[in-house]
């Protein structure tokens, strides 16, 4: 077996920042000795992403007191014994826009939502469905005065969007043919009233029985793409097939399209992969390693990423169209200014927070200095979190409520808002229950760590658990059935393993921010009251009995935070009462 490489040379090619960094051995450990971060140069006036990479790198040799390029500023390879060159180079990338699709099914209900949960988990975006069973008459055509009409309105705006990718669904895999090879007619007609540069690649995700009719049909026109049926049988779903097409498409039609991407292609023996499946690695990674249910976030500036992974499955959620950067303006455009003006306190008005978001838009490299503007931005990251939480509510079989290690990562962090601040966010907007440790990709390089592991899986895991993760402790949230006049419900008594002790009655309705330092163990034990329960997980190790739990646990950057407020996390209706309560979560958190 060839040795693994000792030094490693990363970089992370973002939409707004150029990520780059340097492991190698310390002390017999693997350690990120060194990281850079500017910003991207994938779009104008640079359009070459070399620029922002070859511009880190050159920070990093004057960090290090390394040279890592040579005087044509090539890659200096393998590391020589002067300390100089690097035995490899990996390097992952967000620069991609994401594919625009539509979706073309039977049914609504079956083949239509299908397809859509499939889509959700890649790196597209859903721009239009077509469902045959809400089309009048012949599907594709509607009347005008009376007789058999032109194209109906939905196969119009199919005509007039030019995605880039047709998707079509429909039909138990041996059922009907005929209503596919309609549809394949409609699309047929569309992409001939097309200019050939612009007609959409096809993927045929349906009855495998009416491939050679949709062949025929689309075959001499477009692109067409067959794949194993999404519902091959009544109640059972079949996403991969199709995911895997429309990542290969979006590698080819998007990734490799980034300025400069063949040169850093070039430079990476192992590929170039994206961040979102780098991050992939990590969260599966994590939960293996420690038998651990991690739900993974990144709020990054161009697109939205939520993952699950408990060792044996796997599911992602990506939204290309809404983030805490580009995305904020659609993110209002969808849920509206007075959602996210619910978890800001007074004196924040509706105008201001609009225009700083825009703003932000605008300018997503732009960090915000003010408080006002840092807290505005957390407000939107509730909203864009439980909207893409959504996504998983039409599968019963996985729940984010039984999550033991919640991480995240993004843009949030790399703005410096405290991480009590980002810790209330996220108990605001998920619906994560029971006892469970809170940690975060504080230097924003945990995706780069899973394009590393492909060349010394080691070296990925050292770096990632000593420089790229933060514990920021451990959060309870109990079950609450209580009603608000009950003063108290939950005795909570923490010693710690340095001596002392600490002991505080949560009252219903409030948080509780108890101190215990990174690094630091302390037994915690927490009591109950009437109709408290911590739900069907036992918590990151177990300690959960009936209503008590009870074990050690460590802390971390915040420390321990009692939730005692419930869930659904109870937000008053009126207005004043309710931004008056958002202040007191704050004080109460440290946020």
């Amino acid at each position: 077996m060839a040795e693994l490489p000792t030094s490693i040379l990363f970089a992370d090619v973002g939409a707004v920042a150029t990520k780059v960094g340097l492991i190698d051995l310390v002390a017999g450990h693997y350690r990120v000795i060194g990281a850079t971060r500017s910003m991207s140069t994938a779009s104008a006036p640079y359009e070459d992403i070399m620029l922002g990479v070859r511009q880190g790198i050159m920070q990093l040799e004057a960090l290090t007191g390394r040279r890592l390029l040579d005087a044509q500023n090539a890659l200096l390879r393998p590391a020589r014994l002067d300390g100089d060159g690097v035995d490899a180079f990996t390097a992952v990338t967000s620069a991609a826009l994401p594919l625009h699709t539509v979706v073309i099914g039977l049914s609504r209900d079956y083949s239509v939502t299908g397809a859509q949960r499939a889509v959700n988990s890649t790196y597209a975006v859903v721009d239009h469905t077509i469902a045959v069973d809400e089309e009048s008459g012949r599907w594709g055509t509607t009347a005008q005065d009376g007789r058999a009409g032109g194209p109906s309105a939905s196969v119009e705006k199919l005509a007039a969007l030019k995605p880039d990718v047709v998707v079509m669904v429909g039909g138990i895999d041996g059922g009907a043919v005929a209503p596919l090879r309609e549809m394949a007619n409609i699309v047929a007609a569309v992409g001939a009233a097309m200019d050939e540069s612009q007609r959409p690649r096809v993927i045929f995700a349906g009855n495998r029985e009416a491939r050679g009719d949709v062949a025929e049909r689309i075959g001499g026109l477009m692109d067409v793409r067959m794949v194993d049926n999404v519902l091959p049988k009544l109640g059972r779903f079949n996403p991969g097939p199709l995911q895997t097409e429309i990542e290969t498409l979006y590698r080819q039609l998007q990734v490799e399209k980034i300025p400069g991407f063949a040169k850093l292609a070039a430079w990476s023996e192992s590929g170039v992969m994206t961040s979102t499946d780098a991050y992939t690695r990590v969260a599966d990674y994590l939960a293996r390693r420690y038998q651990l249910r991690v739900l993974a976030l990144d709020l990054g500036a161009a697109a939205t990423t939520l993952i699950r992974a408990d060792g044996t499955r796997l599911k992602r959620a990506i939204l290309e169209e809404l983030s805490i950067g580009y995305g904020l303006e659609q993110l209002l455009d969808q849920v509206g200014i007075q959602k996210i003006m619910r978890w800001l306190p007074a004196p924040f008005e509706a105008n201001e927070v609009h225009a700083q978001l825009l703003n932000q838009a605008l300018h997503p490299t732009a960090t915000p200095t003010r408080w006002q503007d840092l807290t505005a931005l957390n407000a939107a990251g509730r909203e864009l979190l439980m909207h893409v939480t959504q996504v998983w509510r039409d599968d019963p079989a996985l729940t984010l409520m039984d999550s033991d290690l919640v991480l995240l990562s993004g843009a949030p962090i790399a703005r410096g808002s405290k991480p009590t601040a980002l810790l209330l966010m996220l108990l605001d907007a998920l619906d994560v229950r029971g006892i469970f440790s809170i940690a975060a990709d504080s230097v924003g390089l945990a995706p780069a760590m899973g394009a590393v592991a492909i060349v010394n899986p080691e070296a990925a895991a050292q770096a990632l658990e000593s420089d790229c993760l933060v514990t920021w402790g451990t959060a309870f949230v109990p079950e609450i059935s209580a009603r608000s006049g009950e003063p108290v419900v939950l005795n909570v008594q923490v010693l710690p393993a340095r001596g002392g002790r600490l002991e505080a009655d949560v009252k219903f309705g409030s948080l509780e921010l108890i101190p215990l330092g990174e690094g630091e163990k302390a037994n915690v034990e927490i009591r109950g009251g009437r109709g408290v329960s911590w739900g069907k997980s036992a918590g990151i190790s177990g300690g959960v009995k009936g209503n008590e739990f009870k074990r050690e646990v460590q802390g971390g950057a915040v420390g321990l935070l009692v939730d005692a407020r419930g869930r659904p996390v109870p937000l008053p209706d009126h207005t004043e009462r309710q931004r008056d309560k958002v202040q007191e979560w704050m004080w109460e958190a440290g946020a």
